[in-house]
């Protein structure tokens, strides 16, 4: 069944969503729609969803009543469990670092890409098959060696334990750049083709869609490898 969200103007009362609704249903291929009367929020859901336009006109025929696209905010963002998850890292690791009475940007740079790689290993690990399935469509080392994409959770494991115990070890942080080099390579190439599919930098488990945001990402964690590295 698909689904389709818009924001209904003019929505006044509850006998405008009552009389909203009797107009849609005209049309047969909607099988369910939730109108909200406060905010215009509105939810189609049907086999086969009706054009805009259709719907559009079907709101004209009975009166004032005008089609928008659904308000973004923080909140209904696709990006919201990375940017919670980011936030997250970068509040516990400079607690750390200020606790310890001194602040060195290598070892809170070591802390955060631990906690950074453990906790992104974490959700890969829930449907590793489902994962590895995402990651193939675009990485370019994952999509000509199957087995790559099992292994990557494991690789992102062992690399979050490597900085827990040795953050200032030269193998670490050049493995780090080479798999972030490598990672940036494939979803630069996804995005600027604006290929519409999946970031699986979170796993499965959320639909994160491939964007600019991924590329920042994997170029935050790229910069801080070279910069222990050197």
């Amino acid at each position: 069944m698909k689904k389709v969200e818009f924001t209904i103007s003019g929505i006044s009362c509850m006998s405008c969503v009552s009389k909203i609704e009797k107009q849609l249903y005209t049309n047969t291929s909607l099988d369910k729609i939730t109108i909200h009367k406060d905010s215009g929020s509105t939810l189609l859901e049907g086999n086969d969803i009706p054009q805009k336009s259709e719907i559009q006109s079907l709101l004209t025929e009975i009166g004032d009543y005008s089609l928008t696209p659904p308000k973004k905010n923080f909140f209904s963002s696709p990006y919201r469990p990375l940017i919670l998850i980011v936030f997250y890292l970068l509040t516990v690791t400079l607690a750390i670092e200020f606790n310890s009475g001194i602040f060195l940007w290598e070892t809170w740079m070591g802390n955060f890409m631990a906690g950074f790689f453990l906790i992104f290993s974490f959700f890969k690990l829930l449907d590793i098959p489902a994962f590895a399935k995402a990651y193939q469509s675009y990485d370019i080392i994952a999509s000509k060696i199957k087995w790559y994409g099992h292994a990557y959770p494991f690789i992102e494991l062992g690399l979050g334990l490597a900085y827990v115990f040795f953050y200032d070890s030269a193998i670490t942080n050049l493995i780090t750049l080479i798999i972030m080099f490598v990672g940036m390579i494939g979803v630069s190439r996804s995005v600027i083709q604006k290929t519409n599919i999946q970031c699986a930098c979170l796993g499965t488990v959320f639909n994160l869609p491939m964007s600019y945001v991924t590329i920042i990402e994997n170029g935050i964690m790229l910069i801080m490898a070279l910069f222990m590295l050197i």
